[in-house]
């Protein structure tokens, strides 16, 4: 945050989305009940990784009669505090082989990074996530483990990183069902270089963020190959 005229008035994170989620509804971006339908879908996909904290079948409707934690958003449109931790192993060429029947080839990575101020930002846009994801190169991807800890937060950088509806969004229930903090990023990495390793996908989408409303982002394509 601007250290001067935002960081000394001590807003907190979810504050900071609730603002960023309203604007997206004020503009049509996205409504409540998309939100509700990714905090569902994302706990449906929970079901089957242990790792996950929030699990189990949920209807959005039911969702939408909770209270607000910070209009416009509820708990479910907020990732848990979790604690946990990731390692990723690199290896290259053979290597990388003898270590794993399948690996996940890194093809792309980019890292962009937009202004601290928020007053200077349209928060209904991430310029820096279409940035890293032109810049990786992410066509063809059927697979996408999205950082997003909060449900507008999804919707914004699906439009932004110009993914469309056949593009499977974390499989793995994503960061709104498990969020150790500081490792959650990498966490996406991870989860999506084990769709490749295990033969469901050909080609992923890695995303991870930091900084308040998506100040930073981070892209990274991983692939099988023969």
């Amino acid at each position: 945050l601007d250290p001067y005229t935002v960081a000394p008035l001590w807003p907190d994170s979810v504050s900071i989305a609730a603002l960023q989620a309203r604007v997206g509804l004020d503009r049509g971006l996205w409504s409540e009940k998309e939100m509700a339908e990714v905090a569902a879908r994302s706990r449906a996909d929970a079901a089957a990784n242990p790792y996950a904290q929030l699990t189990g079948a949920v209807e959005a409707a039911a969702l939408l009669e909770e209270p607000y934690l910070a209009d416009p958003l509820r708990a479910h449109d907020c990732a848990p505090v979790t604690d946990g931790a990731a390692a990723v192993l690199l290896a290259a060429g053979d290597r990388a082989r003898e270590l794993c029947d399948r690996p996940a080839w890194i093809s792309g990575l980019e890292h962009r990074v937009d202004s601290p101020v928020l007053g200077g930002r349209d928060l209904s846009r991430s310029p820096s996530a279409t940035a890293a994801a032109e810049a990786a190169g992410i066509d063809g991807v059927t697979v996408a483990e999205l950082h997003a800890p909060f449900t507008s937060q999804e919707l914004l950088l699906r439009r932004e990183l110009g993914l469309s509806d056949a593009v499977r969004i974390n499989p793995s229930g994503g960061p709104l069902c498990g969020n150790p903090m500081f490792a959650a990023g990498l966490i996406r990495v991870g989860e999506a270089a084990a769709r490749v390793m295990d033969g469901t996908a050909e080609r992923v989408l890695a995303h991870a963020t930091v900084g308040p409303a998506l100040q930073q982002n981070l892209v990274c394509v991983l692939e099988g190959r023969s």
